[in-house]
């Protein structure tokens, strides 16, 4: 069993050097492609910094797991079995993986893309068994995404709390529908603010988004509501298509408490 654990190692390190080696061709491609165009400003490159500048902190390259800054979606990470397991003792497969460069909590590869935990032998029955990663044992469950639907999906949706009353300026309506627009086509964007005085801050800007087709709209409403933007939690929610083309866009009375 150890010699078989032995080649399967074997042959995951030649597997991850020739990614390796594709993937630093990859970067090459990439740096040469940025050299091109490092004049422009893409359109997620101006809702990061719009994400920034609503929430008054200075943007960092990415956010910590289980934040989202913008709309990024952070990963999740596992560990495995490092040196101390079992009385401060290393394994045999630790031991091998250390003498091709295993450091704990680090892959293997030049930069450290390969695999993070050690192989171990899983026995299947009496006469039989199958090689998998240490991490595997102990997976934890993954955590689904809950959206609650406020009716039948319609092409229009409306986000509230994105930004605060006084953040909206001239770029927000172009921002918005090019973000929104990885989800579907989007055929129209508007914004409404509500001025009134002490009105509730999260339901003062309303911003309506028309897709092409009722699918897009479902699509969008799941990534984003629930999702961090500038310290906000967005609301979003479908939207009338009638009342939408009748340029009806406040509040129904009753719907926000304490104001008719």
């Amino acid at each position: 069993m150890e010699e078989e654990m032995r080649r399967e190692l074997e042959r995951r390190r030649r597997e991850e050097e020739e990614r390796e080696r594709e993937r630093e061709e990859r970067e090459r491609e990439r740096e040469r492609d940025f050299n091109d165009s490092r004049l422009n400003i893409s359109g997620e490159e101006a809702w990061r910094r719009r994400a920034a500048m609503s929430g008054g902190v200075p943007r960092s390259p990415s956010p910590p797991p289980g934040k989202a800054e913008g709309f990024t979606i952070g990963k999740s990470e596992t560990s495995g079995l490092g040196v101390g397991a079992g009385g401060g003792q290393m394994t045999a497969a630790q031991r091998m993986m250390a003498k091709m460069g295993w450091k704990e909590g680090q892959g293997l590869g030049k930069q450290e893309q390969g695999i993070t935990t050690p192989l171990m032998a899983k026995k299947t029955d009496r006469r039989a068994g199958v090689i998998v990663n240490a991490s595997e044992t102990s997976k934890p469950d993954k955590k689904v995404k809950s959206v609650s639907f406020n009716g039948p999906p319609t092409r229009v949706l409306l986000l509230r709390n994105m930004v605060g009353p006084g953040e909206v300026d001239d770029e927000l309506e172009d921002e918005v529908g090019s973000e929104c627009a990885k989800y579907g086509t989007v055929t129209r964007v508007l914004i409404f603010e509500i001025t009134e005085p002490n009105f509730p801050a999260d339901e003062a800007v309303r911003i309506f988004i028309q897709f092409e087709r009722s699918e897009e709209t479902t699509k969008a409403l799941i990534d984003l509501d629930g999702r961090f933007f500038g310290g906000r939690i967005v609301k979003a929610s479908f939207y009338d298509e009638e009342r939408f083309s009748k340029n009806e866009l406040a509040p129904m009375p009753g719907e926000i408490p304490g104001f008719s």
